[in-house]
């Protein structure tokens, strides 16, 4: 039986890809310590772990779970980083009813950029003309005739331009 060649996957979707199942590992830890203290955390990012096993198969299904996840963590991390610079100072911060430590102020806003940045740029990868064509999405913009496409003659992929 032939097997379909697949394509070298580009070291940047491997990142991502590897990243996304790192956070989903950290995800299933939370879970797992909430649990010896007593805390029910029911938190599906845990299914993170199998999205990025998935990105590596080109999965669209677990692709678009993964930019839902990125764009859902673009928001909190965006609001939170608003919140930490111009919120009230002596705010006591807590996570899911959890209080954060008593951290410096700058450490949390740098920290809450860092994971922003990190999201922006998976988001950024997986947008990519060549990553989406790797799972078999085509570029509207493209250049006519560009491979991967879909387009034909005159960059049109529902046929021939009128009166051509």
């Amino acid at each position: 039986m032939d097997e379909i060649e697949r394509p070298a996957l580009p070291p940047a979707l491997q990142a991502v890809a590897y990243f996304t199942i790192l956070v989903g590992l950290g995800t299933a830890l939370t879970i797992i310590v909430d649990l010896f203290h007593g805390r029910l955390n029911l938190n599906f990012a845990v299914l993170e772990i199998p999205a990025g096993f998935g990105l590596l198969r080109l999965n669209r299904a677990w692709r678009k779970f993964t930019l839902f996840m990125i764009w859902m963590g673009m928001l909190a991390f965006g609001a939170a980083t608003l919140f930490l610079l111009f919120g009230p100072e002596g705010t006591n911060l807590t996570v899911n009813g959890t209080p954060l430590p008593h951290w410096d102020r700058r450490l949390l806003v740098v920290a809450s950029v860092l994971a922003l940045g990190i999201q922006i740029w998976e988001y950024r990868v997986l947008t990519r003309p060549d990553i989406r064509r790797l799972f078999g999405l085509t570029d509207r913009g493209a250049p006519a005739g560009d491979r991967g496409t879909g387009a034909g003659p005159g960059g049109s992929s529902s046929g021939p331009l009128p009166g051509a």
